[in-house]
């Protein structure tokens, strides 16, 4: 048996060593040939594609081989093109089996090819014992006949049991070929299929309208009952579409809980389409022993006309459905010119950050905190800047929110921690005096669902000799409404071992005041639309903030401050740190360190 994946190999060889065989292996033609000159097997096993010399190439050499030319050869193939197969049979193989392997069918053929080449090589013994017997006596011409009338039927059985054999092998392609376009859950088309269907559509000029479909709240009903229950609303989903459709069009599931459907139905016919799409999801689904209702999401590509492959017809769908997920369940988008500049600017801009990261095109700057009774610096917040080498500074507003939906943040909160352990030690350097300063960084949420994140935080600070009394986290409040064990541990970790944490934008929607209590915070940051909106008469936000805050042992620092009228008023209130603009814009590095040399200055 000549099989260069070795799971196939492994496969057959179980197969057909628990049947009695005795099996020799090789996973190249070059190997294989080299054992044949110790051995001459009953049959040889031979896939097509082969590293160095393919299977025919190797048939060819065994067949040209004396030892082994009459040695059966049977090729293992995924490929079922006649072609192929004409050109395996016109080297001398016997037979073809077809990839995926189904075991009775290997059984079946090694049994069958066995027994042929048995009497075939019994032919071939007696044949040449009929020749010698009738060179030497002429009186057995009846027995010959006989023998001849034995073989005749031997040969109408083997023609039989070869063309049931071929019967078997076109039921189990045509097995296979379902089982390659339909989705093994659901029993619709599956994505190979929905892309062939548009492909031919655009080859035809056929124009489609194309729906991108996804389940409401599928990853709560699969977390709450489990994923049997999640497969079989998927079954019944897919059952009510296609129901519904019926012959106006084809319904197929891409994957997860996404569903494709194709109509040849255009304009306000489409979008009446969508619609009922959604309706028919609205009822109840009988979940075993459950009722659960769900709703549906629709992006829409109206018109395959303009596109020249699939991928951009796929592209387009899912630009159109990210737009109605975001507005709400049961909402439906038609794409729109505008809406798919908007994507591919945005995929631009996230290739762009991927590069920009590689790069290093970013910077920092350090906006000061102080003290609001004394107006003394007490530290920065460092603030990441983008220098795009086409476009200029781009505003974090614009890169943070696409960092976050990527994963991308992770890599830019990392340097930027770096960045900061590197300037601090810069500052260390040059004399100044950072015992009373701290540096705010903020971090998102995810670096605390990650076990090894306070391990990796505390290496970096080591290899910079940075005490973690230096640094101050800044946490969003969703934090602490999804927060875990895992996350509670980690704070928990990062305050025992000297670090500062504190909550950033606070009250901005997401506060859970019933827990506030229970996390290891050293401080709190009002968020700047409340220092905003602040006057004499509007204040009572911000001094319960304040009141709370300070209950719990907590340092306050508002945010946003542009006169002097909001600074004196929150100095008044009792709070206890500021930043804005009425202190100082964001500064660059120079001027940061002018600025920790004038309050070196004043303090002493």
């Amino acid at each position: 048996m000549i099989e260069e994946n070795l799971n196939n190999l492994k496969i057959l060889f179980n197969v057909l060593r628990d049947e009695g065989y005795r099996v020799l292996v090789a996973t190249d033609g070059v190997t294989a040939l080299e054992k044949l000159d110790q051995v001459v097997p009953d049959l040889i096993l031979l896939d097509l594609m082969l590293p160095g010399r393919d299977g025919f190439e190797v048939c060819g050499e065994l067949k040209q081989n004396v030892r082994t030319a009459d040695v059966p050869v049977i090729f293992l193939t995924g490929v079922t093109a006649i072609a192929t197969k004409q050109r395996g049979l016109a080297l001398g193989a016997v037979d073809y089996i077809t990839k995926p392997y189904q075991a009775d069918e290997v059984l079946s053929r090694v049994q069958l090819h066995l027994k042929l080449q048995s009497l075939q090589l019994t032919l071939q013994a007696q044949n040449q014992k009929l020749s010698q017997e009738i060179t030497a006596r002429r009186i057995i011409e009846g027995e010959l006949q006989k023998l001849n009338s034995t073989l005749e039927c031997r040969v109408q059985e083997r023609t039989e049991a070869l063309f049931q054999a071929l019967q078997r092998l076109k039921e189990q392609d045509e097995q296979l070929r379902h089982k390659a376009y339909h989705d093994l859950l659901t029993g619709l088309y599956n994505r190979s299929w929905l892309i062939q269907h548009l492909t031919e559509s655009l080859y035809t000029g056929q124009q489609k309208t194309t729906f991108f479909l996804d389940l409401d709240r599928f990853k709560s009903i699969n977390d709450r009952f489990g994923h049997l229950s999640g497969d079989l609303l998927l079954q019944q989903v897919a059952h009510r579409l296609q129901t519904f459709l019926g012959r106006n069009g084809v319904v197929g599931r891409l994957g997860g809980d996404e569903f494709l459907v194709i109509t040849p139905l255009q304009g306000q016919e489409g979008e009446a389409i969508a619609k009922q799409l959604i309706e028919q999801l609205r009822f109840p689904f009988q979940l075993n022993h459950y009722t659960v209702q769900i709703g549906a999401c629709v992006g829409i590509v109206p018109t395959t006309a303009p596109y020249h492959n699939v991928t951009e017809i796929l592209r387009d769908a899912d630009i159109a459905l990210y737009q109605a997920k975001r507005i709400g369940s049961n909402t439906i988008v038609v794409l729109t010119p505008q809406m798919q500049q908007q994507a591919l600017e945005r995929i631009t801009l996230e290739g762009d950050l991927r590069r920009g990261i590689e790069q290093d095109e970013f910077f920092l700057q350090y906006q000061p905190i102080v003290a609001l009774k004394t107006r003394q610096l007490v530290g920065f917040e460092a603030l990441i800047r983008w220098n795009h080498p086409h476009q200029g500074c781009i505003p974090p507003a614009q890169f943070i929110p696409l960092a976050e939906e990527t994963g991308l943040i992770q890599q830019l909160d990392a340097w930027v921690l770096k960045a900061v352990a590197h300037q601090w030690h810069s500052w260390q350097h040059q004399g100044i005096d950072l015992d009373q300063i701290t540096i705010n960084v903020n971090l998102a949420a995810i670096h605390f669902q990650q076990r090894d994140f306070f391990k990796q935080l505390e290496i970096l600070l080591l290899q910079l000799n940075l005490p973690p009394s230096a640094i101050k986290l800044e946490i969003t409040e969703s934090l602490f409404l999804e927060s875990s064990a895992l996350t509670l541990y980690t704070l928990e970790q990062l305050t025992r071992k000297g670090f500062k944490l504190c909550i950033d934008d606070f009250g901005t929607g997401y506060s859970s005041l019933s827990r506030l209590h229970t996390f290891p915070m050293q401080g709190l940051k009002i968020d700047r639309s409340f220092v905003s909106a602040m006057s004499e008469d509007s204040s009572v936000i911000v001094q319960t903030i304040i009141a709370l805050a300070h209950h719990l042992g907590l340092d306050v620092v508002a945010e946003g401050i542009e006169c002097a009228q909001q600074a004196e008023q929150l100095q008044n209130l009792g709070c206890d740190l500021g930043q804005g603009f009425w202190f100082a814009r964001p500064l660059g590095i120079p001027q940061a360190t002018q600025l920790l040399h004038e309050a070196v200055l004043i303090c002493g």
